[in-house]
């Protein structure tokens, strides 16, 4: 065989495996709804090991049991939750959404009366559903709340069964690679698994704060619905920088029905809070761990959501950070051999 020929056959082997990778992520970007659904099964079955090891620290039971009282005290405690406070919340949710058709109303009338009225207006009377198609948009929440029930009821089964047998699925996962580079990927697999427990930590202490502290704030200033309204801006803290934004615009929206001192003042409330939040307790939580870049989290953010839809956008954080400590562990420290400070 001559020397071209065994060039012809090198470069042929190197554009098959070209096309194989290729083809391999575009196989896997076809199943990322899977994908999702796996990973929020992670992150479920790393709060539940993260509870049952604590219960056996301080129990002394086996993994097993400790894992069976932690998930039966986390689901307790959420089922208690929804029997004390439900039926407010869910009033006040009913509420809330009766009273947005008139704060949109209020805003386009803001808006026209500002002058913008044949660039902005025009653009909300697009975006704001008619009555026609009103069904329509009901129909598609209807649809998209049961898939979401569905996939978080499955994500929190196969995190169940996960946070029972990490080892076995960590080894799995080992074993698909050299074994040459397994103990580098062992570290990086643990260290993500660190600064996902210590992100995950700080986000439901920040939700936590930041959902009582503008419920209290607009009960005291008289904002209607101010339960629902504080759960939205909680739940909405677990999307970094866009969730509380979001959270932010339904309250202020609320407040535009009222006006005068009422708006000012949520506005500052919402402010105050998040900057409270996102300044001083987010990063007193997380200094001992791996903090994505402000900037580096913005455009992450948007590359996901663009590369996986609203369920990515969901999910964004723990993407980005389980993303970035793997890039600086596997990458950066691995293939490029340069020191990272831990």
């Amino acid at each position: 065989m001559t020397a071209s020929q065994i060039g012809r056959g090198e470069f042929a082997v190197r554009v098959g495996i070209a096309v194989l990778i290729v083809a391999l992520a575009f196989g896997l970007w076809r199943m990322h709804d899977i994908l999702l659904l796996v990973f929020a099964g992670v992150l479920v079955g790393i709060i539940l090991n993260a509870l049952a090891h604590r219960i056996e620290r301080f129990s002394g039971l086996g993994h097993r049991m400790a894992l069976a009282a932690a998930t039966l005290s986390l689901f307790g405690l959420i089922g208690a939750l929804f029997y004390f406070f439900g039926h407010e919340i869910a009033a006040q949710l009913g509420e809330l959404g009766a009273k947005l058709p008139a704060a949109w109303d209020d805003l386009r009338r803001l808006i026209s009366a500002s002058g913008y009225e044949a660039q902005v207006n025009a653009q909300l009377s697009r975006s704001v559903p008619s009555g026609g198609t009103i069904i329509a948009v009901l129909g598609n929440v209807v649809t998209g709340v049961s898939g979401a029930i569905s996939g978080l009821l499955l994500a929190t089964l196969g995190g169940i069964y996960l946070a029972a047998q990490p080892g076995v699925y960590q080894t799995g996962v080992l074993m698909l690679f050299p074994p040459e580079r397994a103990d580098a990927l062992n570290r990086a697999i643990g260290r993500t698994g660190y600064s996902l427990r210590a992100w995950l930590k700080g986000q439901l202490i920040s939700m936590l704060f930041t959902a009582t502290a503008i419920m209290i704030g607009l009960a005291v200033i008289g904002v209607p619905t101010p339960v629902a309204l504080g759960l939205i801006a909680g739940i909405a803290g677990f999307i970094p920088m866009i969730g509380p934004l979001i959270g932010a615009a339904v309250g202020i929206l609320v407040a535009l029905t009222i006006g005068g001192t009422v708006l000012w003042s949520t506005i500052l409330l919402y402010l105050v809070v998040q900057q409270l939040a996102g300044s001083v307790i987010e990063p007193l939580i997380m200094q001992h761990t791996v903090k994505v870049p402000p900037a580096l989290t913005l455009f992450g953010l948007l590359a996901v959501g663009a590369l996986l839809g609203p369920i990515g956008v969901l999910l964004g954080g723990p993407i980005l950070v389980a993303s970035y400590v793997l890039t600086r562990e596997l990458y950066v420290k691995e293939a490029l051999g340069r020191p990272l400070e831990d």
